[in-house]
């Protein structure tokens, strides 16, 4: 699958070539990226982000990625782990994250 990127986020498969594919790379780019435009929306030294992560293979990967990539761009993460995307949804609001 090639890579996609679109309004809604970001798609691929894991591994190949930066750029093509998902990989590593490519994950820390556009974590870093969101990283900046949230510290610049809040206006906040130090804001807050949730994530949740799905059952894949990957997904622990991923997730370990993201939330290195956001903690070094000092960002404090509250990760939830294994959850569904209307769990990270309710603990944004709940957890009054940015």
């Amino acid at each position: 699958m090639t890579l996609i990127k679109s309004i809604s986020g970001i798609r691929g498969t894991i591994g190949g070539r930066p750029g093509d594919n998902l990989t590593p790379p490519d994950i820390i780019k556009f974590t870093s990226a969101f990283a900046e435009w949230v510290r610049h929306q809040s206006g906040k030294d130090r804001p807050k982000i949730v994530t949740g992560r799905d059952a894949r293979v990957s997904g622990e990967m991923v997730s370990q990625l993201v939330n290195g990539t956001l903690m070094a761009s000092g960002i404090d993460v509250i990760d939830l782990g294994l959850a569904t995307t209307p769990t990270v949804e309710i603990a944004v609001t709940g957890e009054m994250a940015d």
